[in-house]
């Protein structure tokens, strides 16, 4: 005899008759006909080679070796209710996203429709600098992070390029005396402070070598210690720095702001 050979169903119709006391009873809770109930019986004694209940006015009685079994059966079947809810709480289970704000407008956008098809998702969307995004996936904080580069250098984690056609533009207030130039280079801005988030963050690095190949050695990038959108955006059109972004965080503002490509 072997464990494998052990039918759960019929074991588990076993357990319904044995709590209820009755195949009709149990064949009402288990949505099953009576001859049915009554056949899985039979075939769950004939397996085990021994006598486990004994029918007498339409009531079922177990004998010794059948009370037997039906404790077993009880854990089983709390057992499997315990599984049943562990596989709801995994069907609800939060996907922690990590966005660089850079990115974070476009992807909650993209996000909030995938939320629409797919209503029972449950998603959490952080906010952080792209090298903090790294380290928590690394660290198994947050379940996916979208930075602006796949060259983590990290074997625990599997990055995938979704995208090489991003474009990033620096912005200037209409009153920046930016403005008026029709062509602008790496020159024409090193005097002026560059708002491009936190120090640390993938994009300020970016930022910071492409100054060093203009051979511009001391970058003119502002600290702003912030990584919303919105407050970066009123810097750039107050005409009190210029920004660097996405181009479509930026494109609702325009012509308010001026783009230099």
């Amino acid at each position: 005899m072997s464990v494998f050979n052990i039918d759960l169903h019929q074991l588990m119709v076993f357990y319904h008759v044995a709590a209820e006391e009755s195949i009709s009873l149990a064949a009402d809770k288990l949505c099953l006909t009576q001859p049915t109930i009554t056949y899985h019986l039979k075939e769950l004694e004939q397996y085990a080679g021994v006598k486990l209940f004994y029918i007498k006015r339409s009531r079922v009685y177990l004998t010794a070796a059948g009370q037997h079994l039906f404790q077993y059966t009880k854990e089983i079947w709390n057992q499997l209710n315990q599984i049943d809810k562990l596989l709801d709480s995994l069907k609800q289970k939060r996907i922690r996203i990590g966005v660089t704000p850079l990115l974070h407008n476009v992807i909650s956008s993209a996000l909030s429709k995938l939320g629409k098809l797919y209503p029972e998702a449950n998603m959490e969307i952080i906010s952080a600098i792209s090298t903090n995004i790294i380290q928590k996936v690394n660290d198994m904080e947050i379940d996916l992070g979208i930075v602006m580069s796949t060259n983590l250098r990290s074997s625990k984690i599997r990055s995938l390029r979704i995208s090489d056609n991003e474009k990033l533009v620096f912005v200037v207030s209409p009153k920046h005396s930016l403005a008026n130039k029709k062509k602008v280079v790496w020159a024409d801005i090193k005097n002026y402070p560059i708002i491009c988030g936190q120090q640390g963050s993938l994009l300020y690095q970016l930022l910071f070598d492409r100054f060093r190949k203009a051979g511009i050695q001391t970058p003119p990038l502002a600290m702003v210690e912030t990584v919303n959108i919105e407050c970066l955006r009123i810097f750039a059109k107050e005409g009190a720095a210029i920004g660097f972004w996405h181009i479509k965080d930026v494109e609702p503002d325009l012509p308010k702001l001026v783009s230099c490509k």
